[in-house]
């Protein structure tokens, strides 16, 4: 109950953050194209960084709610996600996106249902990148 109550939370400020005027959508003007690029990069970044955690926090449970086995692939995906990333700044997209999806096929159903909301927040996060 209450890791749900955490996730409730979490997923709530996030959202509140998206949708304020100094959210995560829109780079200040001042930005060259290259800042504006890496400053969307960071926040798709901080939400990768959040689906790992729960993740992470979800394996450390008594009992565990998310395996060791689980837990591995959703490391491996957070750092292939962030290579791509850094590497192809301006195309990033479609292999996140396509890695997210054969991440949901390899992790059971079980357990993809405890980081199921956030990679919803996630996919709206990587929406709104221009």
């Amino acid at each position: 109950m209450r890791t749900q109550r955490r996730s409730i939370l979490v997923f709530a400020c996030v959202l509140a953050l998206l949708g304020s005027p100094g959210g995560c959508t829109h780079a200040p003007p001042t930005l060259s194209p290259a800042g504006t690029a890496a400053f969307h990069a960071l926040q798709v970044g901080r939400t990768l960084d959040i689906v790992r955690d729960v993740a992470n926090d979800a394996n450390q449970q008594t009992p565990k709610l998310v395996s060791n086995a689980t837990l591995l692939k959703i490391v491996t995906w957070h750092e292939a996600a962030v290579r791509t990333i850094v590497a192809v700044p301006s195309g990033w997209r479609p292999t996140v996106l396509a890695g997210l999806d054969q991440l949901q096929r390899e992790i059971p159903a079980a357990e993809w249902s405890r980081i199921a909301i956030y990679v919803a927040l996630l996919k709206t996060v990587i929406a709104e990148v221009p």
